[in-house]
């Protein structure tokens, strides 16, 4: 299984080279992979985030998640992995690292619902009824904050 290097930036703390790498990912995953519009995928939001960027040995961003830490709940979303590397552990990998960081506070994402399973495996909960987004069915999904 390959490990990455996980990091966490403000979006005026990154370089515009690693902006450049999480829209290439996050346009290849949404938009080419899951037909998702550009309009629907860059939302304007991207500012208000915090990104958690998983880079490989040799620098390229594998995995990508924005979260709001300063909103309760905070925020998951555009959680994304290369397509050549999903269903390898990168995006187990990557919730991990988000939910450390997460500590006692709360989460909320709007998930895909064909992924439901494996979220509840990593110990989030399902809220809701199935609801379209981007012409994507998703379930809302909460984190239970550290007893």
């Amino acid at each position: 299984m390959t490990t990455l290097r996980f990091t966490t930036h403000r979006f005026y703390d990154l370089s515009l080279d690693q902006l450049y790498e999480i829209m290439c990912l996050r346009d290849l995953v949404f938009v080419v992979g899951q037909k998702v519009t550009a309009v629907q995928e860059v939302d304007g939001e991207d500012r208000d985030y915090h990104h958690v960027c998983g880079w490989d040995e040799v620098g390229d961003l594998r995995a990508y998640a924005r979260v709001s830490y300063d909103e309760t709940p905070a925020k998951v979303g555009r959680v994304a992995v290369h397509p050549d590397l999903q269903r390898t552990g990168l995006g187990s990998q990557l919730m991990g690292v988000i939910q450390t960081e997460l500590g006692d506070r709360s989460g909320a994402m709007h998930a895909q619902a064909h992924l439901e399973a494996w979220y509840r495996s990593l110990g989030w909960h399902r809220e809701g009824d199935l609801f379209m987004e981007a012409e994507i069915p998703h379930v809302f999904m909460t984190w239970p904050p550290k007893s």
